[in-house]
């Protein structure tokens, strides 16, 4: 999905009547309550971070889903195989938000018991916004590590510049933050630029471009190869299409927490220090801005462009749930 920068001037709206919408919407495309109320807390969450790609904005294209069955509007996600640290999922076909969720859970589980859970999913959509599986580990305070495969699978058969073969792998990883500090969270796609900006970049260097297909290598190998060890049964849903991988470690297993923190308070008062990045008006650590954008949009209302809000009205129309929101 193309980034959707937030414009603050935009009319703004709270999050509670987004969320009874979109969870309306859920229930009447059939998504059972529970799982309805889950998914569009989870694009509100997305929303409130400034993340608007990947938040209510994505509704409509779900609904759809979940009407057409390409996927399971009622999946039943279950553990396909665990042993020690390592648990397997099964998301039957349903939104990868849900079976995304179950998984880092299990994996934090395990990392409570061992000091590290690894936990994989496969058969299932779209993984979302995926800085939200890792934040699930980060306010428990746990490190997390959490990649997906695209929704639209590689194409190997066509010759066409590596970089694009990958398409674009999302990469997580997220960090607990010391009291009063957001957690750090890297919550991108693997895919530096495309082809057009690719080659302007290449005229100058290509160590961005190299970098950039090892990130994506890296992507792949933790999700592909693996996931196919046990492939899952073909079902009905064509958009279950993504497996992942999550690796959860807890650092009271490696010494002491306060240790831990304290060095985190350090670097983050260091390096705000510093003069920012090239282009950049300030030094801004990985998920900061998402973390004020939170607070400011939860007390003042998400800032939404009229064509989102149009789209939503439209979707309202379709399922017969009114804008909550007017």
């Amino acid at each position: 999905m193309a980034y959707t920068p937030v414009n603050y001037d935009n009319r703004r709206y709270m999050p509670e009547p987004l969320l009874r919408f979109t969870t309306e919407v859920f229930e009447k495309a059939g998504m059972s309550v529970e799982h309805a109320a889950e998914l569009a807390g989870y694009l509100v969450a997305t929303d409130l971070r400034g993340v608007l790609s990947h938040g209510t904005g994505t509704a409509a294209g779900y609904a759809q889903s979940f009407k057409s069955a390409v996927y399971n509007p009622r999946p039943e996600i279950s553990v396909t195989r665990e042993g020690g640290a390592t648990i397997q999922y099964d998301g039957d076909g349903g939104i990868g938000h849900l079976c995304s969720a179950r998984a880092v859970r299990g994996a934090i589980g395990k990392a409570s018991q061992f000091g590290i859970g690894l936990a994989l999913g496969r058969y299932c959509g779209h993984t979302g916004s995926i800085g939200n599986w890792t934040r699930i580990a980060t306010a428990e305070g746990m490190i997390a590590l959490f990649t997906s495969t695209a929704v639209s699978p590689s194409d190997y058969e066509t010759v066409q510049t590596v970089t694009n073969v990958f398409r674009d792998y999302p990469f997580s990883m997220g960090f607990p933050a010391p009291e009063g500090l957001p957690p750090i969270v890297i919550d991108m796609g693997t895919l530096l630029a495309p082809l057009d900006i690719q080659e302007q970049i290449a005229e100058i260097t290509t160590l961005p471009l190299i970098k950039g297909f090892t990130l994506q290598m890296i992507s792949l190998m933790l999700t592909m190869p693996i996931a196919n060890m046990h492939p899952a049964t073909p079902g009905p849903f064509p958009g279950a299409t993504c497996n992942f991988t999550t690796v959860v470690i807890n650092p009271a297993f490696l010494g002491d927490l306060d240790d831990y923190y304290a060095e985190g308070r350090l670097l983050f008062k260091a390096l705000h220090r510093m003069s920012p990045m090239p282009g950049l008006e300030k030094v801004i650590f990985p998920g900061e801005l998402e973390a004020e954008r939170e607070i400011d949009f939860r007390a003042n209302g998400i800032p939404l462009a009229p064509g989102h809000m149009e789209r939503l009205a439209t979707l309202g129309d379709e399922f017969k749930v009114p804008p909550y929101w007017e």
